[in-house]
Formats: structure tokens, C-alpha cells, sequence
């Protein structure tokens, strides 16, 4: 249920589908889902985590998950973007930092899962 649900969150922000950096973030929020209240490093223990799981460096994971963010916000869903980053973006950068996207779409999810109502659908 978690990566269905991972999955279709990512579809609705606008991540692309066919960039590498997309299964590294789906394997990132699925192993920060799975640990709540852990706190993470992100260079030191989630990147090299993830990098294993698929042969690459933690380098390769960094700049994967970077190329999707921005994709994701150059392409994706601008309003659905507007209203989930909010202010939380820093409005020099147009977009969130590898970490800030994972935290926000992590927290949203668990929002999410325990309410088993999602905020951003129309009742």
C-alpha cells in the first residue's frame, strides 16, 4: 500500500516517470515511511542507502533526485505544487532542496495515512 500510494502522490506533483532520480526518491520515502520519528542524514544514510539498492554512488543519487525536483517543477502540476510547497520553497531557489522535498512529501504522506483522507481531494 505505501509505494502505491508513494507512487501516486509523485504522479500528482509532477515528478516524471521516466528519470532515474523517480525510483530513487520512491526508494527514499518508502524506507523514511517505514521508520517514523527516525531522524535521518540525508548524505550520510539515506543517499548511500539508496545508492546500494541500485549500484550506483551516493553522488549518482544525489544529482538523480535533484534532476527530478527540478523537473517536477519546471513540468509538473504548478498549482498542485503551489498549494502543497507553499511558502516552504525558498523563492530564490523555485524549488526545495533534495531534503526539504523529501521531508514535505514524507510528512504528507503520513498526514495522509493516518487521517485515510487526503487533504487535496475535493469532498
Amino acid at each position: 500500500m505505501t509505494q502505491e500510494r508513494i507512487f501516486e502522490e509523485l504522479n500528482r506533483i509532477g515528478v516524471p516517470t521516466n528519470v532515474q532520480g523517480r525510483y530513487y526518491i520512491e526508494t527514499a520515502l518508502d524506507w523514511i515511511l517505514r521508520q517514523p520519528g527516525h531522524r535521518y542524514a540525508i548524505t550520510k544514510e539515506l543517499y548511500p542507502m539508496v545508492a546500494k539498492i541500485y549500484g550506483v554512488t551516493a553522488n549518482n543519487v544525489e544529482r538523480a533526485i535533484r534532476h527530478a525536483i527540478a523537473n517536477a517543477f519546471t513540468r509538473g502540476n504548478v498549482e498542485y505544487l503551489n498549494r502543497y510547497f507553499g511558502y516552504t520553497v525558498d523563492s530564490r531557489k523555485d524549488k526545495p532542496t533534495n531534503s526539504e522535498f523529501l521531508t514535505m512529501v514524507a510528512r504528507r504522506l503520513q498526514m495522509k495515512g493516518e487521517n485515510q483522507h487526503d487533504p487535496d481531494q475535493q469532498s
